[in-house]
C-alpha cells in the first residue's frame, strides 16, 4: 500500500510520498499555506523539515498531514521511531515539571531523597544549611538546570555551595564556575570559605586577579591554571572574550552559576550571547537573581534561553512581543509554566531578624532651595529625569547645577532606558547663578554629617549610600575634618582596592563608607560589623534599593540584632503646600516593595512600574 510516511530519522522529522504526488505537493494550496513553514529542503520525494521542531510542531505536522490524507483518501503512515520520539520528549517535560512542583510542594513521596541529599550535603559542609536553604539547594541539585529567585540577602550563595557539595562528593563535578559582577568575586570566596572551613580548601582562579589584565592572560590562565581550580570566577564583560577557553571546563564536570543574571536580561545585548552560549554547554546550570523582572517579563527571556536552551519552545514558546506586553491571561499563563523551574524564599521565611522602621528625616529647605526648585521646575519640566537629577543636585550641593549634565551618564538609575543628552543649567538665567553662589550647605547635608557624626561617636560603623560622586567625597572630608574615619568605594576604585577597603571595614579600621548603589549594591556582606545605613541620595530605582539594604541585613544575623535604615528627605515650601521629592520617591519605593512580596506569596513574578511611569506619579503633586 502506498501512502504518506512521517519518520524520524534521529535528527529531524521526514515525510515521503509516491514520486508523482511529492512532485505535486509543493505546487498546492496545503503545502504553501500549512507544510511549507515547517519544511526545510526537499530531496526527490523526501521532504525533511527543520531541524529545530519541537515535539509539539511533530505533532503538529501529523494533524495537517492526517487532516490532508483524509480529503486525498490516502493512508498516513507515523514511523515508530517518531511515535517514540514524541512520547519520549513529552514524558521528559512532563516530568521535569512534575518534579519541580514536587519538590516546591515537599510532597511526602521526596522526603527520603531530600534525607539523603541532606546527609551529604551535612558531611561535606562546615556550616549547616538552614532548612530553607537545605529546600531549595535540593531543589536546584534535582532540577539540574533552574534559577533562584529569593530574595537578596536569603542565602542563595550558601544553597548553591550546597549543590557544589553534593555533586562533587559524588564525582559528579569537580568546579564550580561562576559568572557575576565584580563585587561579587570576593563574596563567592568569603562563602566558600565560611562553608567548607577545614573540609575543603578553597582554590579559586580570579579572572580579574593582578597579572590578568588582558584578554590574551585571562585564557592563558584557563588553559594552564585552571585544572587545579575548584572556583573560577568571571565577570559578565569579560566573559566573551575568553568563551573558547572557558567551554571546555564548563563542560568538564562543572556546576556553572550565572550569579545577578539580571545583568544580562536585555534581549540581543552586548553580553546576552556570551552567556547564552556558555550556558548552553553546562550540564548543571543554576541562575540566580533576588530581582527577576524588574521592569517586564521581556526581561526573563534570555534567562528562559539560558535554563532552557535547546527545550525553549517545548517549554515556553513564548515570543519576544508577548513577553514585551502579556495580557493577564498570557502573564498568568507564564507564571504557571515557569513556576516548576525556579524557587524564592525570603528573609522572614529565613527567621532573619527585622530590620526597625525606617528612619524619615526631614530638612525643611531654605529660602534661596526653594526659589531655586521653582526655576528647575520651569527648565525642566519637559524631562522629567533631568529634572530629578537636578533636585538632588540642588540638595547635595548647589554648586553641581553650574555643571552641564549628561543624563546618560546616569541611565544605571533607569534599569530600562530613558531620555539622554545633555541639561545645561543656561536658562535659568543670572537670578539661578546668584542664588547658587549665596546658598549655604543644603539642610540635608548638614544633618547628614551630623548624624554619621553621631553614630560614629556611638562607635557604630555606619555605610552612607549616595547617588553622585561629588557627595561621596564632599561628605567624606566633612567628616574627617570632624576626626571621623572614613573610606569611600565607587567605579574608579580598582576591585582589589575595594576588597582591602571592605576588610578594613570589617576589622573596625574606620568608622564611616560611603559609596552608592551602582558599584556596591550586590553580593557583598557588611551585616557583621555594620548595622546602619544612612540614604543621602536614593532614586526610585527598587532594585539598587532593596540590595543596598541586604549589604547589612542578611542571612547570619543572631536574634534580636537591630538593623536601622535612615532616610534623609527635603521639604520645599510650593504654591501647592509642602512636596518632598524624596518623600514621594520613598513611597513609590514602599508599594514597589509590597508588590513584590506579594507576588512572592501568590507564587508569582511581580512586574514593576517603568521609570517613566514612576517619574510620573513622583512629580504629580508638583506639576499638576
Amino acid at each position: 500500500m502506498t501512502g504518506w510516511i512521517l519518520d524520524y530519522d534521529g535528527a529531524a522529522l521526514t515525510l515521503s510520498l509516491p514520486a508523482e504526488e511529492a512532485e505535486a505537493l509543493p505546487c498546492g494550496a496545503f503545502y504553501k499555506l500549512s507544510l511549507r513553514r515547517y519544511i526545510a529542503k526537499r530531496e526527490d520525494g523526501l521532504f525533511l523539515c527543520k531541524p529545530a521542531l519541537t515535539y509539539r510542531d511533530c505533532q503538529r505536522v501529523i494533524s495537517l498531514c492526517e487532516a490532508e490524507c483524509a480529503k486525498r483518501n490516502a493512508a498516513l503512515t507515523v514511523s515508530p521511531a517518531l511515535a517514540e520520539y514524541i512520547q519520549g520528549r513529552g514524558n521528559y517535560l512532563e516530568q521535569r515539571f512534575r518534579l519541580g512542583v514536587e519538590i516546591k510542594n515537599r510532597e511526602e513521596k521526596l522526603l527520603p531523597r531530600f534525607q539523603e541529599y541532606q546527609s551529604v550535603v551535612n558531611a561535606a559542609m562546615a556550616r549547616p544549611l538552614r532548612e530553607r536553604q537545605m529546600w531549595d539547594s535540593f531543589f536546584m541539585c534535582a532540577m539540574k538546570r533552574s534559577a533562584n529567585f529569593s530574595v537578596p540577602g536569603s542565602g542563595k550563595t550558601a544553597s548553591v555551595l550546597g549543590v557544589y557539595a553534593c555533586l562533587k562528593s559524588r564525582g559528579l563535578i569537580k568546579r564550580l564556575v561562576v559568572v557575576c559582577p565584580k563585587n561579587a568575586f570576593g563574596s563567592w570566596m568569603d562563602e566558600f570559605f565560611l562553608c567548607f572551613a577545614g573540609k575543603e580548601s578553597l582554590r579559586a582562579l580570579n579572572l580579574h586577579a593582578p597579572g590578568l589584565s588582558s584578554t590574551a592572560e585571562r585564557r592563558a590562565a584557563l588553559r594552564f591554571d585552571a585544572g587545579n581550580a575548584n572556583l573560577i570566577l568571571v565577570n559578565y564583560e569579560t566573559l566573551g572574550g575568553v568563551l573558547e577557553d572557558l567551554i571546555p571546563l564548563v563542560q568538564s564536570q562543572a556546576l556553572l552559576v550565572f550569579d545577578e543574571v539580571h545583568k544580562v536580561k536585555k534581549v540581543g545585548g552586548e553580553y546576552a550571547s556570551a552567556a547564552l552560549a556558555l550556558a548552553e554547554q553546562a550540564e548543571q546550570f543554576i541562575a540566580l537573581t533576588g530581582t527577576p523582572i524588574p521592569n517586564s517579563y521581556l526581561d526573563l527571556y534570555n534567562l528562559l534561553h539560558m535554563l532552557f536552551p535547546s527545550d525553549y519552545d517545548e517549554f515556553f514558546g513564548f515570543s519576544d512581543v508577548l513577553l514585551r506586553h502579556p495580557t493577564p491571561v498570557e502573564a498568568e499563563t507564564v507564571n504557571k509554566r515557569l513556576q516548576p523551574f525556579f524557587c524564592r524564599t525570603t528573609k522572614e521565611q529565613l527567621e532573619v531578624p527585622p530590620a526597625l522602621p525606617d528612619k524619615l528625616l526631614t530638612c525643611p529647605a531654605g529660602g534661596e532651595e526653594n526659589r531655586l526648585l521653582e526655576l528647575l521646575v520651569q527648565q525642566y519640566r519637559g524631562n522629567k529625569l533631568a529634572l530629578f537629577l537636578r533636585i538632588l543636585q540642588l540638595e547635595s550641593n548647589p554648586q553641581l547645577l553650574l555643571q552641564r549634565l549628561d543624563l546618560q551618564d546616569f541611565q544605571y538609575l533607569l534599569d530600562d532606558g530613558g531620555p539622554a543628552g545633555d541639561a545645561g543649567l543656561d536658562g535659568c538665567g543670572q537670578e539661578a547663578r546668584q542664588l547658587i553662589e549665596a546658598c549655604p550647605p543644603s539642610g540635608k547635608f548638614r544633618r547628614c554629617v551630623q548624624l554619621a557624626e553621631e553614630l560614629a561617636r556611638d562607635g557604630k560603623p555606619v555605610i552612607i549610600w549616595c547617588v553622585f560622586l561629588d557627595s561621596i567625597h564632599t561628605l567624606s572630608e566633612a567628616l574627617e575634618k570632624r576626626g571621623i574615619p572614613t573610606r569611600c568605594i565607587y567605579g574608579a576604585v580598582p576591585l582589589e582596592e575595594r576588597q582591602d577597603i571592605l576588610q578594613d571595614f570589617k576589622l573596625g579600621r574606620f568608622q564611616v563608607l560611603l559609596t552608592n548603589p551602582h558599584t556596591l549594591a550586590e553580593s557583598v556582606s557588611l551585616h557583621s560589623i555594620c548595622h546602619d545605613a544612612v540614604y543621602f541620595e536614593y532614586s526610585y530605582n527598587l532594585v539598587h534599593l532593596l540590595q543596598s539594604k541586604d549589604r547589612i541585613h542578611r542571612l547570619g544575623l543572631p536574634k534580636g540584632q537591630y538593623t536601622q535604615y535612615a532616610f534623609l528627605q527635603t521639604e520645599y515650601q510650593t504654591e501647592k503646600g509642602p512636596w518632598s521629592m524624596e518623600g514621594e520617591v520613598y513611597r513609590r519605593l514602599c508599594q514597589k516593595e509590597q508588590t513584590m512580596l506579594e507576588a512572592i506569596g501568590r507564587r508569582t513574578l511581580e512586574v514593576l512600574p517603568t521609570s517613566e511611569e514612576d517619574l510620573e506619579m513622583i512629580f504629580r503633586p508638583l506639576l499638576q
